[in-house]
């Protein structure tokens, strides 16, 4: 349940290649010994197998597998460690003797929502991938180099740099992350305003597909050149039901997307609008900016970024269970979501700092990203303002669906922390849900957009 497919989440991800190019000097691959460490002392992609000295973070053994876990019997995620107990919880009172495994928008919800905790469990290292993208990282760590903004020397699917040398190599990585090959996702996007009232700002139903991330035997009707496209359709509000936007994501991030929209009121389909940066999001009331979603979405050239190394940190993981809360009132409370239906874990983390470049403007010139060494998936960001003032806590809701297999990305929670409001992407209330049925190709083109659009 990844946050690109709502449509705003969609809108966001089409700017990624419309970027500045940086200087050209290209970063160079690692040695064959470093990489033949993936299949070694490092997981296929890059984090250590090695569990920790204190014992809180288990060794990698190969992630959770379709045999040791339920199957999948709704478009719910399936239930995993469903009797497992918190070992302890984080509150106002304790949070000070955790802080070293916290981050700063972790401690600033603790301190200032009351009653708000972080219940702690058992820490499971369930991520997996098939065994032909494990193979394709492998190749990708000596053969794929950065030259400014582009990949160089044949991207076709994997993580592109497990044994990162720089932080632009990093978010590059988050960027790529193995989502599955193709799926369909009914979600619903809420927001909470500062007087507690919830809003629905979008439900939509979105068709995905990654044609790098195919299997040898299945060809991507669009060769090389698409990292995925989607086709995604809003049931509501009312108003805005029957819109429609499909996109062609280029594999390379400095390439400008292919987009359509099509609009129930003009009844025509049209190419999209530009959207970046910190433009402010409509869809979830301006709470939120395009970039925002997804931890970081879109384009990074505004930013240097530093690897400020890995940390033990206690992050949300293994969120099925928030994916199986079907009322919203069950799950979402006036000023945060219900902890009683998150899970939070101890994991190793890359922190990633993004600073703003001098002579660029951006409203978060700061802002920290903990990035999963198991799967490189963003969950957790940090954002400060132009004053230096705490601003946004974005947590991401990743689940595991092992029998894909892999770590999925969830519901992302977003709390603007100043404005006392927060909002929730891609959570399946009221029937929503995920399937992995694969998608027909022809569905995502200004075509098919026009033959089905609402007349």
């Amino acid at each position: 349940m990844r946050n690109k497919h709502c449509v705003s989440e969609v809108l966001a991800a089409l700017v990624i290649g419309a970027a500045v190019t940086l200087p050209a000097a290209a970063v160079a691959a690692v040695t064959a010994d470093e990489a033949a460490k993936l299949k070694t002392s490092l997981t296929p992609l890059g984090g250590e197998r090695a569990g920790n000295k204190a014992g809180t973070i288990p060794e990698w053994t190969g992630g959770l597998k379709s045999s040791e876990a339920p199957p999948q019997t709704s478009a719910k995620p399936p239930k995993v460690f469903a009797d497992e107990k918190p070992l302890y919880s984080i509150n106002a009172g304790n949070v000070d003797q955790h802080a070293d495994k916290l981050s700063e928008g972790q401690k600033v919800l603790l301190k200032t929502l009351p009653n708000y905790r972080i219940d702690v469990y058992p820490t499971h290292r369930t991520a997996a991938v098939p065994n032909y993208i494990a193979e394709r990282t492998f190749r990708n760590a000596t053969t794929l180099k950065l030259d400014g903004r582009t990949v160089i020397g044949g991207y076709k699917g994997g993580i592109p740099f497990p044994v990162p040398q720089s932080g632009l190599e990093a978010i590059f990585n988050t960027q790529y992350i193995w989502r599955g090959h193709d799926n369909m996702l009914t979600c619903d996007t809420w927001v909470i305003s500062a007087n507690g009232k919830r809003t629905l700002a979008t439900r939509t139903v979105a068709n995905e597909t990654h044609p790098l991330d195919y299997p040898d035997e299945r060809k991507s009707p669009w060769g090389d050149g698409v990292r995925y496209a989607v086709v995604v359709e809003t049931l509501e509000p009312p108003y805005q039901a029957g819109e429609k936007i499909a996109a062609l994501i280029p594999t390379q991030l400095n390439v400008t997307p292919s987009a359509w929209v099509y609009l129930t009121g003009q009844r025509r389909v049209r190419k999209t609008p530009n959207v970046e940066y910190d433009v402010p999001s409509p869809f979830a009331s301006g709470v939120i900016n395009y970039d925002d979603q997804n931890g970081f979405q879109g384009q990074e050239d505004r930013y240097e970024w530093k690897l400020a190394g890995k940390r033990e940190m206690i992050v949300p993981y293994n969120n099925n269970a928030f994916g199986q809360v079907d009322d919203p009132d069950k799950l979402l409370g006036p000023q945060y979501a219900n902890p009683d239906h998150q899970r939070w874990e101890m994991h190793r983390v890359w922190a990633l700092e993004g600073t703003l470049k001098a002579g660029s403007r951006h409203v978060v010139p700061k802002r920290t990203l903990y990035i999963d060494e198991d799967t490189w998936q963003i969950v957790m960001s940090d954002q400060w303002d132009a004053k230096g003032q705490f601003w946004k806590f974005i947590q991401l809701m990743n689940f595991v669906a092992p029998h894909q297999p892999g770590i999925m990305q969830g519901p992302t929670l977003t709390y603007n922390v100043q404005a006392k409001a927060y909002t929730v992407f891609n959570v399946p209330t009221r029937g929503g849900g995920i399937s992995y049925k694969q998608v027909d190709p022809a569905m995502i083109s200004p075509q098919a957009l026009e033959a089905g659009g609402v007349r």
